[in-house]
């Protein structure tokens, strides 16, 4: 079995250290070097060489991650599937994708068993986007090179739209953050704005004030990591239920942060005609905002 890539550009161990995260550059090395590794039919085996953007990379199966890519039988809601895309409702708990660090089973172990997925990565196949473990739905992967390049590109250049249902502490009114988001130097786990991270634009509109919660729809132009839960705890309003950028809260409203991917909307990579996707609430926010309204009404 082979791994292959297309329509990258640039150094060849570099670009394996994309489709090959988890291993180090000695190892990247050493798989190059060994003659596992061929370009356009022709064998490299040095690690400099210049893959230019419409070359076709294949590597041997490299079984470091065996383990890691074992399907699994889960449950998971296909919204929609065809040759080249699958978009899912991904449920608030699961991982998206293997980790030496997660030791559970994820999305993508799920989805292997039920169909294909582009191996653009040793260990992410298919993910051109994430949610975090506790934020649920919607998510589009990808099940073909061509599609897996396209859809990146259109992140890039903005033309995927998603949008997420927030509940978070406190009153305010509809607005925009732009803050730069990097690794926080003292937390390595954890985001943080930073003057020297990548700028990132999330936008915010109020659709309910309770209380003093309120429920937010949110629009990100930038995908950092943990975007939408640190910019709206860097604004003093931080998400319900957040463990990580959240604020202490003296009863548990809800067991996991009250965040959810809403809408997702994108062109076809192969059709280029837009399609569009939206999930409900899933009932555990639901119960949240019910809850919070119940309150409200005793404290009047």
């Amino acid at each position: 079995m082979e791994r292959v890539l297309t329509g990258r550009e640039g150094r060849l161990d570099i670009i394996l250290r994309e489709l090959f995260p988890d291993l180090s550059r000695e190892k990247i090395k050493d798989i190059i070097e060994s003659g596992k590794v061929s370009v356009d039919g022709k064998i490299i085996t040095k690690p400099s060489f210049k893959v230019k953007t419409d070359s076709v990379i294949k590597v041997e199966e490299i079984d470091i991650h065996k383990d890691m890519l074992q399907p699994y039988d889960i449950s998971v809601n296909i919204v929609y599937e065809d040759e080249s895309i699958i978009v899912v409702d991904k449920p608030a708990g699961l991982v998206v994708h293997p980790a030496p660090s997660v030791k559970t089973p994820t999305l993508v172990n799920a989805l292997i068993g039920k169909t294909n997925l582009a191996l653009v990565n040793s260990v992410r196949p298919g993910v051109v986007h994430r949610l975090d473990k506790d934020t649920s739905g919607l998510m589009v992967l990808a099940k073909t090179f061509q599609s897996y390049n396209n859809l990146v590109k259109q992140i890039q250049d903005g033309k995927v739209i998603k949008e997420y249902i927030a509940v978070v502490h406190g009153k305010l009114k509809s607005g925009t953050i732009r803050a730069p988001i990097g690794r926080s130097p003292s937390d390595r786990t954890k985001m943080k704005v930073l003057p020297a991270g990548r700028m990132a634009v999330t936008h915010y509109e109020v659709i309910e004030i309770i209380g003093e919660y309120s429920i937010l729809r949110v629009r990100i132009e930038t995908g950092r990591t943990h975007q939408i839960r640190v910019h709206l705890a860097y604004i003093g309003h931080p998400i319900v239920g957040d463990t990580i950028y959240g604020i202490e809260e003296k009863e548990k409203l809800i067991y996991r942060q009250a965040l959810h991917s809403s809408r997702l909307s994108f062109l076809h990579p192969i059709t280029q005609e837009r399609l569009e996707f939206s999930s409900p609430l899933p009932k555990d926010i639901e119960d949240l905002i019910e809850k919070l309204r119940r309150l409200s009404w005793i404290d009047l």
